[in-house]
């Protein structure tokens, strides 16, 4: 009786030092997981004051690269990887690159500051001007050690900056040269450059949430070594005021710093997750789009095999053949354990933590830690019988050093991953 009373009391404490909202997202009933707000690629949500247009989810699957809005933010053009360029609302249609071959993927639609044109970037630097757009130089002659992935107008509209992974800046035009990251090793790759309006400095963002500010720029806060990068950010935008931005996760969590305002967020599904956003003319909505999932990473091996992604938070089970059987969000811990080559080497149907009563089911090891093994297998139940964190936390770091999947999903690789198979841990 009072073993049971106890309990009771500490879980109403537990529950009391959380807010609302939290108790919705953590405290759920084992397997019980809340449905994605967006299960297919191509959709467009709109948050605060932005309205919806249109988007492509009815036009079959693409793989998108950026979305940008309209001057007056009543419309928004989508440019897919392979160039074509759509317009929504009252954005206009000035030109694309559907009708030749492309070297690389486009990888940014940049408008101009007059909004009367825009520019298209490649992953191999070239640089294609619409409308009012000026080009002013591109990055083909180089041998790249890294991807372009971004490019940013200068404010004059005469210029701009390439951004490539590997933090290395390219100015041109009136955009000036402030500094760069390509003499260091980053934690995780480059995504953005978010310059001030006056264009004397600028920040750049990694995919861990990170900012390094150079010239007049000031950094307003990071999501670096919070958690040691707890989730994948693939978009950044700046306010008009320039003090202050927003990141955005790939499962659609919204991260504000200064004068950035939060408008609403979402939950994306694994098979459609966020690719793309941006803030409507005056600041006060937003927009974010799906996209279809990553396909096998590059460099990954070959044959029958488990991939498990760190940076992606993600579990690829890819056949003899090269085809996807499974392409999941996951929970793991960040660098643990390290990238390499495995193998399973045991499997248990049920099993436990060997400590606070926390349970697990369709455990597949792989690799050993300190004293325990390390696998892949459900979302644990702690010992009051709750899941140990929501679907919707899914693809973000939570676990100790396993890698959690929903129950559905864990299930499936049990199934399908045998003692011996080939297991792979990337970045």
């Amino acid at each position: 009786m009072t073993r049971s009373f106890f309990s009771a009391v500490l879980l109403i404490g537990v529950l009391c030092c959380i807010s609302d909202s939290a108790r919705a997202a953590d405290w759920l009933e084992p397997g019980v997981y809340r449905v994605a707000d967006s299960d297919e690629s191509g959709e467009i949500h709109a948050f605060g004051d932005a309205k919806h247009f249109g988007d492509l989810s009815k036009e079959g699957l693409f793989d998108l690269a950026a979305v940008a809005s309209s001057e007056t933010g009543a419309g928004y053009l989508i440019t897919t990887t392979e160039g074509k360029v759509h317009a929504f609302g009252d954005a206009v249609h000035r030109g694309d690159l559907s009708s030749i071959s492309l070297g690389a993927p486009v990888v940014d639609l940049a408008p101009t500051p007059d909004g009367h044109g825009y520019w298209l970037v490649s992953a191999n630097g070239a640089v294609y001007a619409f409308g009012s757009a000026l080009w002013r130089g591109s990055l083909t002659h180089l041998d790249l050690q890294a991807p372009v992935v971004d490019l940013e107008p200068h404010a004059s509209g005469d210029g701009y900056w390439l951004t490539a992974a590997d933090g290395g800046v390219f100015a041109f035009g009136k955009a000036q040269f402030l500094g760069g990251l390509a003499d260091r090793s980053l934690y995780r790759p480059v995504i953005d450059l978010l310059s001030t309006p006056d264009g004397d400095g600028y920040l750049l963002v990694a995919a861990d949430g990170a900012i390094y500010p150079r010239g007049a720029a000031r950094s307003r806060g990071s999501l670096a070594n919070n958690g040691v990068s707890s989730s994948l950010i693939v978009a950044a935008e700046q306010t008009a005021d320039g003090k202050g931005y927003w990141l955005l996760s790939q499962r659609g969590k919204v991260f504000t710093f200064g004068t950035a305002r939060h408008f609403g967020q979402m939950v994306a599904h694994e098979l459609a997750p966020i690719k793309t956003f941006t803030v409507n003319g005056d600041g006060d909505g937003y927009w974010m789009m799906t996209s279809i999932p990553p396909g096998v990473p590059e460099g990954s091996g070959s044959g029958r095999r488990i991939i498990f992604s760190h940076e992606r938070h993600r579990v690829w089970l890819v056949e003899e053949d090269g085809s996807i059987s499974g392409n999941f969000f996951v929970s793991g811990r960040a660098d643990k354990p390290g990238p390499g080559s495995y193998q399973v080497f045991s499997k248990s149907r049920h099993t436990n933590a060997g400590h606070d009563d926390i349970r697990m089911e369709y455990m597949v090891r792989f690799a050993w830690g300190v004293e325990l093994a390390i696998g892949f297998h459900n979302i644990p139940i702690d010992g009051f019988g709750e899941a140990m964190q929501s679907e919707a936390q899914l693809g973000t770091y939570r676990s100790e050093g396993c890698v959690r999947l929903r129950d559905d999903q864990a299930s499936q690789l049990f199934a399908w991953a045998g003692v011996g198979t080939q297991v792979l841990v990337i970045d």
